[in-house]
């Protein structure tokens, strides 16, 4: 294994993705195509769908595809500040996050400052040293392999040095093909699988990170 890093994503993988808050955000990503686009909210959605998958993020091709996209504008509208409308505190997320003996890092498609009100609303904002936000590889998030390539210079670490943990295969996917390790977080069930084929180590919830971990060194010591 070797790991010396994980990297953890924010949205859906931090809290449940059954929360609402993420389907806020997309909600907010159609209206404001929608606006700067001049067009219904149907033909937004289907282009904010093509763009996601084109780009990695909506924002991404928000900014290749329109002049009059203004990304600091839409990142405050997208992002909703009262995170405690959708969310839950739940008591055993920090214990467990407690127990993982590797240091961690938010990588995060969403601003700092959202990964920062979410932290803080769950109460383990001090349990990563990083927060790498959408900013950080100038708008280009995930699976940009220019975001991966920065994120691990800036880190000191190799790509199978370091565990990217997070809800979208595809993200996951792209940090694989450097030789990252990856672990999906799938609410509903593992069954999602790479695209190529494979099999992707997965777990219903961040809060089984620690045992996973901990029984892949177990595995490896024996």
């Amino acid at each position: 294994m070797g790991w010396r890093h994980v990297l953890v994503d924010l949205d859906d993988t931090l809290y449940p993705a059954s929360s609402g808050l993420r389907e806020e955000i997309v909600s907010r990503m159609t209206d404001y195509l929608a606006r700067v686009l001049d067009t219904d909210r149907d033909n937004a959605a289907r282009i904010r769908q093509e763009w996601s998958l084109r780009y990695g993020t909506t924002l991404s091709g928000l900014v290749r595809q329109s002049s009059s996209a203004q990304a600091e504008e839409y990142l405050r509208y997208t992002h909703p500040v009262e995170v405690e409308r959708f969310l839950r505190r739940d008591p055993e997320l920090r214990p467990a996050l407690q127990r993982v003996r590797l240091p961690m890092s938010i990588l995060t498609n969403s601003p700092r400052e959202h990964a920062e009100r979410i932290l803080g609303y769950l109460g383990i904002l001090d349990l990563f040293g990083r927060i790498y936000d959408i900013r950080f590889n100038e708008l280009r998030g995930k699976p940009d392999p220019s975001l991966y390539t920065r994120v691990l210079d800036d880190l000191g670490c190799e790509a199978w040095e370091v565990l990217l943990v997070d809800n979208r295969v595809d993200y996951l996917e792209g940090f694989e093909r450097l030789g990252g390790g990856v672990l999906l977080v799938e609410e509903q069930g593992c069954r999602a699988e790479p695209q190529e084929g494979g099999h992707m180590p997965c777990i219903r919830s961040v809060k089984e990170l620690p045992d996973y971990l901990d029984a892949l060194a177990a595995g490896e010591a024996s």
